[in-house]
């Protein structure tokens, strides 16, 4: 382990920018699927009309509006 300061700023520039750079995809990738899971939930409600209506029912039971 290199112990002189420029050596040591370096690194923490460079771990800084690692960090950044993992999150970043990560929130982007995170967007995607939860976009990706989204579509799948309204495409799979629309195509049963059956669960949706389950689905909506209970809803208003959960929020007491039945």
């Amino acid at each position: 382990m290199p112990t002189d300061s420029t050596t040591l700023i370096g690194l923490a520039i460079g771990a800084v920018i690692l960090a950044w750079l993992v999150f970043s995809v990560l929130r982007k990738l995170f967007g995607l699927a939860f976009i990706a899971a989204l579509v799948l939930a309204i495409t799979v409600l629309w195509f049963n009309p059956g669960l949706a209506s389950q689905l909506w029912s209970q809803v208003q039971m959960l929020l007491g509006t039945r």
